[in-house]
């Protein structure tokens, strides 16, 4: 009776949450096949959906080993290959019970772009239900989906998350720098007009790698590098192709070579009006890809009579 009510407040719970649209709520799944998993978790199952997770690769199983549950006599064991969950709506939270199966085992949240945000490693079994047996993933960024390298897993909850609030592009306008490195920033401008962001790179790199075809496009050569891009805009994100410049020479009339050529992706996210999260991948450098910090320059000039949207105080 206990399960079963327990159950039911949790799809009252991811229900309510749907048709409410509210974000932030953690829901759990027990693998128990029972209440509000009846008929969906069935001992031998492999491949579901439940609460907005959809599931492959394992197996509901009752394998008559207490120290492999969390709640009931059913878990979902990982065996002699790999299983995943993927989420309809990505989630910012995952808590799980996770103990090892054939040796140890690893769980990693992905994003959707297949960009890792964590990871959390599978505990030898000791007793039913044991608190350190839980992990927990936690990540700034939305995660789309979790893979299991192996392991039994039980009571899985994860929080959904929440839309991004709409930020003002507005306040983006003006020049952002990399704090961890020296000299590295992003100056962008705001065409209210048209709803795109355009951001001018600035960079450099000291260590070469194999070179392009044709060479103008490696942009991972020792030297001085800039780029630019034109982002599209959704609730608090700026993202599209990432460009490098062809041709031309300093402080030299333009010529008819001159040229943008796509070189990778870039997404820019502005968690606050002076924080924001850059991740980028360059496909013709080798295949660099990275995550970086940037902040205004102005706040870094005057900590003090900063003010995002206002007028700086000395």
């Amino acid at each position: 009776m206990h399960n079963q009510l327990r159950h039911l407040l949790t799809i009252i719970l991811f229900s309510t949450l749907s048709a409410a649209a509210i974000a932030q709520e953690t829901v759990t799944i027990f693998f128990d096949n029972s209440g509000a998993e009846a008929g969906v978790t069935p001992s031998g199952t492999s491949t579901f959906s439940f609460m907005g997770a959809n599931w492959e690769g394992g197996s509901v199983v009752t394998l008559f080993n207490p120290p492999l549950y969390a709640s009931g006599s059913f878990s979902y064991i990982v065996q002699g290959g790999s299983a995943s969950v993927t989420f309809d709506v990505p989630v910012t939270n995952v808590r799980f019970f996770f103990v090892q199966s054939g040796g140890a085992n690893t769980a990693t949240a992905l994003a959707a772009d297949g960009s890792v945000l964590g990871t959390a490693n599978s505990n030898p079994p000791t007793t039913p239900g044991d608190p350190n047996n839980f992990v927990e993933i936690s990540s700034t960024q939305l995660i789309d989906s979790i893979e299991f390298s192996g392991g039994v897993i039980d009571n899985f909850s994860f929080t959904i998350g929440a839309a991004a609030e709409p930020f003002d592009f507005a306040l983006a306008e003006g020049a952002w720098q990399n704090l961890d490195t020296t000299g590295e920033g992003i100056l962008f401008d705001f065409s209210a007009s048209l709803d795109l962001l355009f951001g001018a790179w600035f960079t450099f790199t000291l260590q070469p790698v194999p070179p392009a075809d044709p060479p103008e496009m490696d942009i991972g050569f020792a030297g001085q590098r800039w780029m630019t891009m034109l982002l599209t805009l959704d609730g608090n994100t700026a993202s599209g192709p990432l460009r490098a410049r062809v041709a031309g020479a300093f402080d030299m009339p333009p010529t008819a070579s001159e040229t943008g050529v796509v070189v990778g992706e870039v997404s820019i996210q502005f968690v606050e009006c002076d924080l924001a999260i850059v991740d980028y991948t360059i496909d013709n450098a080798g295949g660099v890809s990275g995550s970086f910090e940037i902040v205004p320059t102005e706040q870094v000039i005057n900590p003090d009579g900063f003010s995002c949207g206002g007028t700086a105080t000395n």
